[in-house]
């Protein structure tokens, strides 16, 4: 019995000993990087997020090999970052997504990146080459490391900076086939081009991708796959929250736009997987849904699984869910949801942005006025994560800017001023946490002594469309000034080439600011039917520049009804009394009304 209990407590102590062998991830730090730099050790980062399935089998496969433990724990500081808990660092190593891969000199200096999971021994060779050519001394900078901030601001005229773009999109969809779904900025760009210009390629461009789209589409449990691979059918199994976001924002445009009813049931599709899967007991919506199920039997897939109907599916068990809970991608849903009441007059949808946004207010607001991008929850605390999750709150450029632009959506879509107020709160807290006074532009995180902080090109541009509607409505220069500095600071030819296709945000808000806001206000009692309807029928328009809400008399003259002024820098109209009446006067602002007019 003795001799048992010995043999049980060897086996045991045994176990947990070969257990805790794994590899010492650290923080993105400046402790971490001062370690290295201390002791002459090269870098190793790995960043990736729950989603990615490349990352899980580096995880599983690679990193829990022991002897690719013992050579990296011997020779490198490790660093591991989860690109949605830490969207500046995601940000800048999305060029190499997923998981992204990349080696530093002891003195913060990349020398080596690459996309995508190795098996065990490949990746030790391209380590034990890097561990000698440091021993050697002839290890060299990386001409493609990530960018860094640039040392002057850009001085084109938006016009032709806006050209630039233009045809840099249109390259991206003439081609497109399939593809990864995260954000909706290039298509609704196409839309708003379409509304403005008249523009028949870009509605063309957009219809086709839009319909493609639908076959990304889940029929029996709705959501949106993120991706598509040579044919728009060919998807990925795979739902994250960014897709769902730019599905919802993107049918809603579509739908508000060209009233096609397939649109229509798209937003439908997407409202109903969000509600029934991915929202959270507070009313926000989990990170992701897997591609990993452990109850499948052998030779069955996930493809296979993804074509069962909704019973079949739950025989096998349910796809694992990342319960994290991301404030910026939240913030794009909230977006999504206010864009789909506004194209459907569904209020179901109006209460959900409602909700999700004051949760995320009451619980991530500080005092000083950011949003905390993520905090642990219970929820969470079950999960089996891939990648280590730090709780480091700060505030992040990214998620600052996408919440502003749902807290103006929400402001739009209720004529609620506490909506703007927090608006005013979170662009008071970004001005001075995060904007370069000399030059311009935003960092994507505060200066917290790490190498390579930079202004990210498409979070500088959402910062750039929150900051301007914010300086209209508020008639607050400092706002605009901004945001046009805010762009000139971040897209440099250099930043430009290196995102490509990805500058779907920096189009919207150049379109937008070179054909200028339009806003759509009304002078009457709140209380009133009449001032509704007119605030209704501003809200139904397909306008992506507008600003619509109830003011006092002060700039506009109390008449005898409520009355509707929608005007821009350029032009007002006449008092509108009657809501039939929005739609013809709003045509007017758009330039294929007066197409010499063309900024």
């Amino acid at each position: 019995m003795i001799k048992n209990t010995i043999l049980i407590l060897l086996s045991f102590a045994l176990s947990n000993t070969w257990a805790s062998e794994e590899i010492l991830w650290q923080d993105w730090s400046a402790s971490t990087f001062s370690q290295a730099k201390g002791t002459n050790r090269l870098i190793l980062i790995n960043v990736g997020h729950e989603g990615c399935t490349a990352c899980r089998f580096m995880e599983e496969n690679t990193f829990s090999d022991p002897a690719v433990i013992e050579l990296v724990n011997a020779n490198f500081v490790a660093i591991q970052v989860d690109s949605e808990a830490r969207p500046d660092i995601g940000e800048r190593y999305s060029d190499w997504a997923w998981p992204a891969n990349a080696i530093m000199r002891p003195d913060a200096v990349q020398v080596l990146a690459f996309a995508g999971s190795r098996r065990p021994a490949p990746y030790m060779e391209i380590l034990r080459k890097v561990i000698n050519d440091h021993a050697s001394g002839t290890l060299s900078p990386d001409k493609l490391a990530p960018y860094g901030a640039p040392q002057q601001a850009e001085t084109a005229a938006f016009t032709d900076l806006r050209k630039r773009i233009r045809t840099l999109q249109d390259d991206v969809f003439n081609a497109k086939k399939s593809g990864v779904f995260e954000s909706a900025e290039a298509l609704r760009h196409l839309l708003l081009r379409s509304h403005l210009y008249g523009d028949n390629n870009a509605r063309l461009l957009a219809t086709k991708t839009l319909d493609g789209l639908l076959q990304q589409l889940d029929p029996s449990w709705g959501g949106m796959f993120y991706a598509s691979f040579g044919s728009w059918d060919n998807t990925v199994p795979e739902k994250r929250l960014e897709s769902q976001a730019a599905a919802l924002q993107a049918y809603a445009e579509g739908y508000q736009l060209l009233a096609d009813p397939k649109y229509r049931a798209a937003i439908d599709n997407i409202d109903k997987y969000l509600t029934s899967f991915m929202r959270s007991k507070q009313g926000t919506f989990f990170a992701n849904q897997q591609d990993r199920l452990s109850g499948l039997p052998d030779g069955m897939s996930m493809d296979d699984y993804y074509v069962l109907g909704d019973k079949e599916r739950r025989s096998y068990g349910m796809p694992t869910i990342d319960h994290a809970i991301y404030s910026d991608v939240n913030a794009r849903i909230i977006l999504g949801y206010v864009m789909a009441f506004e194209a459907t007059g569904k209020q179901s949808y109006l209460d959900t942005a409602k909700r999700a946004a004051k949760h995320l207010i009451d619980k991530r607001q500080t005092k000083t006025g950011w949003i905390i991008q993520f905090m642990p929850s219970t929820e969470l605390s079950t999960d089996k994560r891939v990648h280590v999750l730090t709780n480091q709150q700060l505030p992040y450029l990214r998620t600052q800017a996408h919440f502003g632009l749902a807290l103006l959506s929400l402001y739009r879509a209720t004529d609620n001023i506490y909506w703007r107020q927090i608006a005013i709160k979170v662009a008071n807290a970004l001005l001075p946490n995060l904007e370069d006074e000399k030059l311009g532009g935003f960092y994507g995180a505060p200066d917290d002594g790490t190498p390579g902080r930079r202004k990210p090109l498409e979070d500088n541009a959402t910062a750039a469309h929150f900051l301007y509607l914010l300086g209209v409505l508020e008639k607050n220069g400092r706002y605009k000034i901004a945001a046009e500095r805010a762009i000139r600071a971040s897209a440099s030819p250099t930043a430009v080439c290196r995102e490509g296709r990805i500058t779907g945000s920096l189009a919207m808000t150049l379109e937008i600011i070179t054909a200028e806001y339009v806003e759509f206000s009304v002078v009457g009692d709140a209380k009133d039917d009449r001032t509704q309807k007119l605030l209704q029928a501003g809200r139904r328009l397909f306008e992506p520049r507008k600003l619509v809400h109830s003011e006092s008399t002060g700039r506009y003259p109390q008449r005898s009804a409520p009355a509707m002024y929608i005007c821009n820098d350029q032009r007002c109209t006449v008092p509108i009394y009657k809501p039939t009446r929005v739609a013809s006067q709003a045509e007017l602002f758009t330039y294929k009304v007066s197409p010499g007019k063309t900024p």
